[in-house]
């Protein structure tokens, strides 16, 4: 809160208050001002989300109703007395949008230390957090350590370790046949199957972050004619799959989503089974290899996790260059409920008559010839129900 004198009024002061809002259409340009302030490596999607702004801030309606029928990713500035100081957005990692990724958290150089940033952080938590959404994540550089000291105080905790590696321009890679037996296009009814492959090679902690469904992994039919037909089809479509099966057992044995920012920017995720390992390098040559034959040229940017040995080692060997490292960061919120709930304990009870205790006499005390004044008398064994023993 800042505090500015009244040229009319001198003794009086006039507070102007820091507030968060949707972005609008309106904002825009400011926002894209503001991004050019990021002096730390961002992942790579998250740079190519920028260009998705302006249609959020057109879709500026979407934030009256549920999270989970936003439309476009929901970013969230904060202002004071018009001016955008701090920025905020977010975007569904799954279909089900259940969580969600902090792609941009932006502070003006001018304005920072003044807990902008963390307000930011909170406010976007607690408003996704009241609507069930319980898991979110962010990648944040090495070289950020405000960043991470940041994330850190709000909950947030390291899970894994991501590299980006980036393909040169001149990479020898050896060329392979699109109509191998072994590797293949993504059709339909392989959605169940990648979905089983990317659950065999999450880990548990991650997997119960990520909370993929089979339809993460719906494919849209493309018919296969040439391969310059092909690759404008797959560009169109932003996303498909190259995949490996093993006929016998009918499994996927690894596979690569491909996702096309625009043409000439690829995104490159592998996923390799924990039991075809030795497969991986195959597979990145394999999508290389088509993707250079198909034209598909520019900047092309493959994420690999350090659970991953296999096919980091296989980038490694294949010369593909680091970019960046990145931390994984996750964070699982739980909302308390706002009325505890009492115990109840009746204090009427009705219980049953209890019956007559059962008495242990010997037998041989029950002979009559035996019985002495100081036993008991044969009236009360009569009473009792013993004078047939």
């Amino acid at each position: 809160m800042l505090a500015l004198n009244n040229p009319w009024q001198p003794w009086y002061h006039h507070f102007i208050m820091i507030k968060i809002q949707p972005l609008f259409a309106t904002d825009s340009t400011q926002v894209r001002a503001l991004l050019r302030y990021q002096e730390e490596p961002v992942p790579y999607e998250s740079f190519c989300a920028e260009e998705r702004y302006l249609i959020t801030g057109l879709a500026f309606w979407q934030h009256w109703l549920p999270c989970h029928l936003h439309v476009s990713p929901s970013v969230y500035v904060a202002k004071e007395d018009g001016l955008i100081l701090g920025l905020i957005s977010l975007h569904p990692t799954t279909r089900s949008k259940t969580c969600w990724q902090v792609d941009h958290l932006v502070v003006h150089p001018n304005h920072r230390g003044r807990g902008i940033a963390q307000e930011l952080l909170r406010f976007a938590c607690a408003l996704f957090g009241s609507q069930g959404i319980s898991h979110f994540i962010a990648e944040v550089s090495d070289q950020n350590p405000a960043a991470l000291s940041l994330l850190g105080s709000c909950g947030f905790r390291r899970s894994a370790r991501i590299t980006h590696y980036q393909v040169p321009p001149d990479l020898n890679l050896t060329a392979m046949d699109i109509a191998s037996d072994s590797f293949r296009l993504g059709v339909p009814e392989d959605q169940i199957g990648l979905y089983q492959l990317h659950q065999d090679v999450l880990p548990a902690d991650i997997r119960l972050t990520f909370q993929y469904t089979p339809q993460d992994f719906k494919i849209f039919p493309i018919k296969v004619e040439s391969l310059d037909t092909l690759a404008r089809r797959l560009i169109r479509s932003r996303s498909w799959f190259w995949v490996s099966q093993d006929s016998e057992r009918k499994v996927i044995t690894s596979a690569c989503r491909v996702t096309a920012h625009r043409e000439g920017d690829y995104h490159l995720e592998f996923a390799v089974h924990p039991g075809f390992n030795h497969t991986a390098g195959q597979i990145i040559n394999f999508v290389l290899s088509i993707m250079r034959r198909a034209g598909m040229k520019g900047m092309v940017i493959v994420k690999a996790y350090d659970f991953q040995g296999p096919v980091i080692e296989a980038l490694e060997a294949a010369g593909l260059e680091r970019v960046g490292h990145f931390a994984l960061l996750t964070r699982d919120y739980w909302l308390r409920a706002k009325t505890p709930k009492k115990l109840s304990i009746e204090t009427s009870v009705n219980l049953n008559p209890l019956a007559k205790p059962a008495i242990n006499i010997n037998r041989e005390a029950l002979n009559r010839d035996l019985l002495t004044p100081g036993m008991l008398s044969i009236e009360y064994l009569r009473l009792e129900g013993f004078e047939g023993l």
